[in-house]
């Protein structure tokens, strides 16, 4: 642990990123005294807000995008906004690109660097740069941060300042593997668990802020058992966070801890005890909110 509070920025490409990915770590440094700042790339609205997705589809080109588009772009920022606060900041920058801009471009570069010289965070975490092949929003973003860093780091132009991040970490980077054959041959691998078991209600009613996206009520639950409770059984532990460290890590000594060590004399029973335990899933849904079977794939509809 550093002898003095950190500054973390976490750079996401879309406003829900940084809570899927690492909202646990985050309320976890907040809860020890560390700055936490976010910036988020793009608002999503044009991917990620699922009413206006559906309204497009339904009306076609006679619906008007561009004038329903600055109500949705607040509706996102008041939902990122308050997940922040339930996690224990509030420190949100919003780029302002727009999510269909999908290019790794100087623009976006320039500003993530803006940020970061800002900022001037110990920690950067971001999407790992090959996430999906490197063919997907994240992946761009992440590109674009390692860029920025490296700008960030040199001597800028005119009376611009310099700021090194010496520690960057890359957030859930084996979250696609598998999803298509580009994933097979990337980078990503998972050399850091963080035990977020304490927070997952925390970060459930984070979750629960993204309505937008009908995160709220049964699928943050259900996300926080098939997504953090999965990478938990990884770490043998109830829910889990992901990461993958961009440099080496140097330490005098082997970095071990109280936690190591009792794994070596624990009995199975504990083991297996702690990973079952489930918090998340239980989490209260909101008001009139419930479970449904209604949205199921009928058997039929699976014929060929």
């Amino acid at each position: 642990m550093a002898s003095r509070p950190i500054q973390i920025l976490l750079i996401a490409a879309h406003p829900a990123d940084s809570f899927d990915a690492a909202g646990g770590t985050l309320a976890h440094h907040v809860a020890q005294g560390d700055r936490v700042a976010i910036a988020i790339a793009t608002t999503g609205v044009r991917s990620h807000h699922w009413a206006l997705l559906e309204q497009k589809r339904v009306s076609g080109a006679d619906f008007d995008v561009e004038a329903r588009l600055k109500q949705a772009v607040e509706e996102k920022l008041t939902e990122v906004r308050n997940a922040c606060r339930i996690l224990g900041f509030e420190d949100v920058r919003d780029l302002g690109f727009d999510d269909d801009d999908i290019l790794v471009t100087q623009d976006k570069i320039e500003a993530i660097a803006d940020v970061i010289r800002e900022v001037k965070p110990d920690v950067l975490i971001t999407h790992h740069p090959y996430e999906s092949g490197g063919f997907k929003m994240h992946g761009t973003i992440g590109q674009c941060t390692l860029y920025a860093w490296q700008v960030a780091s040199g001597v800028g132009r005119g009376r611009q300042v310099r700021h090194h991040v010496p520690v960057i970490f890359f957030m859930n980077p084996q979250a696609y593997i598998g999803n298509n054959s580009l994933e097979y041959a990337g980078t990503g691998r998972a050399d850091l668990y963080i035990d977020i078991t304490d927070v997952i209600t925390q970060k459930v009613q984070a979750l629960d802020s993204i309505a937008s996206q009908y995160y709220a009520g049964p699928y943050s639950r259900k996300r926080a058992e098939s997504e953090d409770g999965h990478l938990g059984n990884h770490a043998s532990v109830a829910y889990a966070e992901q990461f993958q460290r961009f440099l080496p890590m140097v330490r005098y000594t082997l970095p071990i801890t109280d936690a190591d060590l009792e794994r070596g004399t624990e009995a199975p029973e504990a083991m297996m005890g702690r990973r079952a335990e489930m918090v998340g899933g239980l989490a209260p849904l909101p008001p009139g909110v419930g479970f449904t079977s209604q949205y199921r794939i009928p058997q039929d509809k699976y014929k060929d």
